[in-house]
């Protein structure tokens, strides 16, 4: 199991330079990734109020870790509809440039309806958009001489360089619920799944059994495929109910510090076995210090034992 540190809410850590001493001790301790989270404007009111009001631009942030790190990687969840995918082609080719190849997109369809209005751009359509803008950077990354043309953008006639550092391109992993339309995204455009939520027994478990089944019928290595799904561990009193709302689309899982490594690692190990490759992690905290202690808990009390034999894991403590 790869693990994950998510780096938002973004206000917790006082600035920029935190963020990178942050990455920095991730790295050390093993982390797979560092996870950055993308809105561009967000708009006062009821439904804006799960999106928290300090965002700076998930390109910079990226590339700053990028530029604080060797080995680690950074995936970026970025909503695709909110920019020309010409420009963020070149970003993503760009940072997987500075990063030595160590960049991954979540692609993300996008929710916050106020936001998407403030863009210009159609929220009733943001599905078809992504679609449409993935390809399009696909055939930028890919091409000798890019040509596309769809409903919502037209290539022709222009060259795109620097291409990505990986080969063909950076993985494009798809955010979102365990719908239709996100598991056909991820089967046609994606290289993994990334579900906001769902039951790890009634629901996840098997779409993801089915998401493997399909990609064989259609040809594809079913090993290709990456799965990761989002967890919050901390103390009740460093915000643990706090982050359960915060990263809550559908309910995800949150695990106490109280419960003790052994169970923490349980609860992990359970995800591993339902198919699961990599969690990412929002640690509670309101500071920087508070998240950092059950970063260093976690890191010297669990991840250990998921080293370990599953037998154990079950192992009272």
């Amino acid at each position: 199991m790869n693990f994950s540190l998510w780096i938002w809410p973004y206000a917790r850590w006082g600035g920029i330079e935190e963020i990178g001493r942050v990455s920095e001790r991730v790295e050390e301790l093993g982390f797979a990734s560092v996870s950055v989270s993308d809105h561009t404007i967000c708009t006062v009111g009821p439904a804006s109020s799960g999106a928290g009001p300090d965002w700076p631009d998930w390109s910079v942030v990226s590339t700053y870790i990028a530029m604080r790190t060797t080995r680690i990687r950074i995936l970026s969840c970025v909503v695709i509809p909110y920019r020309s995918p010409i420009t963020q082609a070149k970003q993503i080719a760009t940072i997987d440039q500075v990063s030595g190849g160590r960049f991954t997109l979540a692609a993300a369809v996008g929710w916050l309806k106020p936001e998407f209005e403030m863009l210009g751009v159609d929220h009733a359509r943001r599905g078809a958009i992504t679609d449409e803008y993935l390809r399009a950077m696909r055939e930028l990354w890919t091409a000798e001489e890019p040509k596309f043309e769809g409903e919502f953008v037209k290539i022709d006639d222009v060259i795109f360089e620097p291409k990505c550092v990986q080969e063909p391109q950076v993985p494009i992993w798809i955010a979102g619920g365990n719908g239709e339309a996100p598991i056909r995204r991820v089967l046609e455009l994606g290289d993994g799944w990334m579900p906001m939520g769902g039951d790890l027994d009634s629901e996840l478990r098997g779409d993801i059994a089915g998401i493997k089944d399909r990609a064989e019928a259609m040809g594809r290595d079913p090993a290709s495929l990456t799965f990761r799904y989002t967890i919050g561990i901390g103390r009740a009193e460093a915000g643990l109910d706090a982050i359960s709302k915060s990263i809550d689309v559908a309910d995800p899982t949150t695990l106490s510090v109280e419960r003790g490594p052994e169970s923490v690692a349980e609860a992990i190990a359970q995800f591993e076995a339902a198919g699961f490759d990599e969690l990412a992690i929002n640690f509670a905290g309101n500071t920087a210090a508070e998240v950092t202690e059950t970063l260093e808990w976690f890191g010297a009390e669990v991840m250990p034992l998921l080293d370990a034999p599953s037998a154990k894991l079950s192992q009272p403590s």
